[in-house]
């Protein structure tokens, strides 16, 4: 073998047993509710903590039946008001295969217990819902792995380009 083929053979099987981190990294997703109260507000996530960003949500009532379909927010957030009591269930799919479900616990309200109750505000209600931030969704620009991922595909193209522009010259056998 010449030197440049070895070279290249070391380089290609660096790339099958080497791992590149944003296109081989499989992940799950999860959720996690926030302050449960009247709104019921929650966040989706993946496991390495990215939000699921504008994931398609669908909010299924006690009866069956679909009662919201919405997207989440740019940090993976999603809230809603149910109207009645019962077993609710909210998936949000990414449309990659991703996909979260959660089933949530609706208790029957109980009747206020006079007029003076009536007026203050029902708790956990929405000045209650703690905000849906996430550490990692203040972030901006590319992360350290999509860094890596696009100098590799740089440095192939030079080395492509180079092997090339060798054999259309007739310096390469």
């Amino acid at each position: 073998m010449t030197r440049k083929l070895q070279c290249f053979a070391l380089l290609a099987l660096a790339a099958m047993l080497g791992r590149h981190p944003g296109v081989a990294a499989a992940h799950g997703v999860g959720s996690r509710e926030m302050d449960p109260g009247v709104t019921r507000a929650m966040v989706f996530l993946y496991a390495d903590g990215e939000p699921m960003a504008f994931a398609q949500v669908q909010v299924t009532g006690p009866d069956g039946a679909v009662y919201q379909s919405a997207r989440t927010d740019g940090r993976g957030g999603f809230a809603f008001l149910p109207s009645g009591s019962g077993v609710w269930r909210v998936a949000a799919s990414d449309g990659q295969g991703h996909r979260a479900e959660r089933e949530i616990t609706v208790a029957a309200a109980a009747p206020p217990a006079g007029a003076a109750a009536a007026d203050a505000p029902a708790p956990g209600g929405p000045q209650d819902v703690a905000p849906l931030a996430s550490a990692s969704a203040s972030r901006l620009g590319p992360g350290w792995r999509d860094v890596l991922l696009g100098l590799s595909l740089l440095g192939n193209l030079a080395l492509g380009l180079t092997c090339w522009r060798r054999r259309t010259a007739g310096r390469c056998p």
